[in-house]
């Protein structure tokens, strides 16, 4: 399928290429009854819950194939590099841009009608308040004249609806695990979602509502309320829902590349995060990733490990207890322990070229600060 993306405009000293967005609205899928809504809303499902159980959440190996072809470049201005450099995007590898456009792909085969009205929109995270953010994407003509303080890090999927002559969207969000076809009435009327648990583990619970905005139809808020304990917290994204977003690669999976937290996560078809690594990109010889898996009853086993302790130079001196901890992630990520082992050989490598961490470092606090007032 065709997702009409481009490049967009670079200013100079911009961290990132500016986000655009198609000037026509995608058309809106008409469902005559309520009983035909669930009906497709459950077939969504079913096509989505398997591609969360098929697919990883990836962002690990673009990580590693950019910092493979910037040492392969020969150049030192990491920089200069990003902004030439082509973002990949593969079936093989996900992030959230290419499982929003796999699940497009999936159900273009099995309800064709319905992909032709879905495309992809932009997310901005991290929110402080949806009032100032959206008064300043309208005060020039269009969303546009505020892009040069947009990040856009995160991109989905959305379809305009009228069900029974009431008018929603329908959103689906892979690259968030979220198990389900979310609908978004404007009258907050059933069929709306409203809030759903999206994962509850002994530590933490997390809940999600997705809303229109009482400030402009053209923004749905997406409230994150997050329980631990007796501390609960709150999160507030911003998802620009009028226009096509046209710039998913060039901006979200571009922007990505340099954040400063990576992870491969299995899913299962509910959305749980089962199984796999993760780490924060930091400097210095201490630098760690957490290995977790489903172990025994299925209790959640986690283990922080050295990078240092992947030196390929040290490989046949791996702790045992470390090799078991491999060993048993490798099965539940589908992989054999010497490709696992080969993965984080190369992510050690990665964590002990300091240069690269600081540059990446500064790279993504310079996107930050621009988006800082958002």
């Amino acid at each position: 399928m065709a997702f009409d993306q481009q490049n967009g405009a670079w200013p100079i000293d911009h961290p990132l290429p500016l986000p655009a967005w198609s000037s026509r609205e995608r058309p809106r899928l008409v469902v005559d009854k309520v009983w035909q809504y669930e009906e497709l809303a459950a077939m969504t499902e079913t096509v989505l819950q398997r591609m969360l159980e098929e697919t990883f959440y990836d962002t690990v190996h673009n990580f590693l194939d950019f910092h493979g072809t910037f040492r392969g470049s020969g150049g030192a201005d990491l920089r200069l590099f990003f902004q030439h450099y082509t973002p990949p995007v593969n079936r093989r590898h996900h992030m959230c841009v290419s499982l929003a456009m796999e699940i497009v792909t999936r159900l273009a085969d099995v309800l064709p009608t319905l992909a032709e009205h879905l495309f992809i929109v932009s997310c901005e995270e991290a929110v402080e308040s949806a009032e100032p953010y959206i008064a300043n994407c309208h005060k020039g003509r269009s969303l546009e004249g505020a892009s040069h303080s947009l990040e856009k890090e995160h991109a989905l999927i959305a379809v305009h609806i009228s069900v029974a002559g009431r008018e929603g969207l329908m959103i689906l969000d892979p690259g968030y695990h979220v198990a389900r076809a979310v609908t978004v009435m404007k009258d907050l009327c059933y069929p709306h979602t409203g809030w759903f648990t999206q994962s509850d583990e002994p530590h933490c619970r997390r809940e999600y509502c997705y809303s229109y905005s009482l400030h402009s139809t053209n923004f749905v808020e997406w409230s994150e309320r997050t329980t631990r304990g007796s501390t609960v917290n709150h999160e507030l994204a911003l998802i620009y829902v009028e226009r096509p977003y046209k710039t998913a690669i060039d901006v979200t999976v571009r922007r990505n590349l340099v954040y400063n937290f990576r992870s491969l996560l299995a899913r299962n078809a509910k959305g749980r995060v089962c199984a796999g690594l993760y780490f924060p990109v930091v400097p210095g010889p201490d630098a760690q990733l957490t290995l977790f898996y489903d172990g025994v009853n299925n209790a959640s086993v986690k283990a922080k490990v050295k990078f240092s302790t992947f030196n390929r130079r040290d490989s046949l001196k791996l702790p045992e207890t470390v090799a078991g901890h491999v060993r048993q992630l490798a099965k539940q990520l589908r992989m054999e322990f010497d490709e696992l082992l080969g993965l984080l050989n190369d992510l050690a490598d990665v964590a002990a070229d300091q240069s690269f961490v600081h540059q990446i470092l500064a790279i993504n606090e310079s996107i930050t600060e621009m988006s800082a007032d958002n």
